[in-house]
């Protein structure tokens, strides 16, 4: 496909340009959804900045043809997409939570709002209410229990919370947490949204000093044409955190 044909599709291959990242297969797998992909569209980046996936909503019957008869496990007329080079999670904002789910996502958080499946491991999606002081403090106290269980390091279950005190901002944000045959992986996801571009150099900096990755954002955030960001920060048993920063183009 010619870029000119690609509409907001050929912004992202601007964005590999920039980073030194080669789109051509992931264009080519999102060739099938392109026309659906006018109405939403997030690209996300790897704290080293080595790597680009993108998320867009479609149709379910256009899922089933990308993902195939795993997708039935999946409820929910629209889905979201995620891609990279090489797989796709389908996650739904329709579904329950399953039978048989991991006690621990009851213990994260009551309000499942979203469910997503690679046909072999479920990401369970938490929302938190954090109106005020109290339900900030609440939400950190679940998580951190959590994140305890799972053998995340001490330091990060301590950075988490002052991060989560600054970027909450009485806003509502999500934890997740994957399993594979109702197996837990030792790692807890905490997202927030619209994070401007300064704390998010403050992060990258602070946990990987040696990726460089901090001079790129800047030119990341003219590239992309916005002021803030969703980030997600995957705590886990090994310092120091990984991130992840996904910026919506449509």
């Amino acid at each position: 496909m010619a870029i000119d044909k690609l509409g907001e599709l050929g912004r992202i291959v601007s964005l590999g340009n920039l980073l030194g990242i080669m789109t051509t297969k992931l264009l080519q797998r999102l060739a099938p959804v392109s026309e659906e992909c006018s109405r939403y569209l997030m690209v996300t980046m790897p704290h080293g900045l080595d790597a680009l996936w993108v998320t867009t909503r479609v149709a379910r019957e256009t899922a089933r043809k990308i993902c195939g008869a795993w997708l039935d496990a999946l409820p929910g007329d629209e889905l979201e997409l995620e891609l990279d080079a090489n797989g796709v999670t389908a996650r739904s904002d329709e579904a329950a939570l399953p039978p048989g789910s991991p006690a621990l996502v009851t213990t994260l958080g009551d309000e499942l709002t979203a469910l997503a499946w690679d046909g072999t491991t479920w990401t369970y999606v938490v929302e938190h209410e954090n109106g005020d002081a109290v339900a900030c403090d609440a939400t950190l106290a679940r998580i951190d229990g959590v994140a305890e269980t799972l053998g995340v390091t001490a330091a990060q279950r301590r950075i988490a919370g002052g991060l989560h005190r600054s970027l909450a901002r009485a806003s509502r944000t999500r934890a997740s947490l994957r399993a594979k045959a109702g197996v837990v992986e030792p790692r807890v996801t905490l997202a927030w949204d619209r994070v401007e571009w300064q704390p998010i150099q403050s992060m990258v900096g602070g946990f990987y000093p040696e990726h460089g990755a901090v001079g790129q954002l800047p030119r990341i955030a003219r590239a992309c044409e916005v002021d803030e960001a969703t980030v997600e920060l995957v705590l886990g048993p090994t310092d120091p955190p990984a991130m992840r920063i996904s910026v919506r183009f449509v």
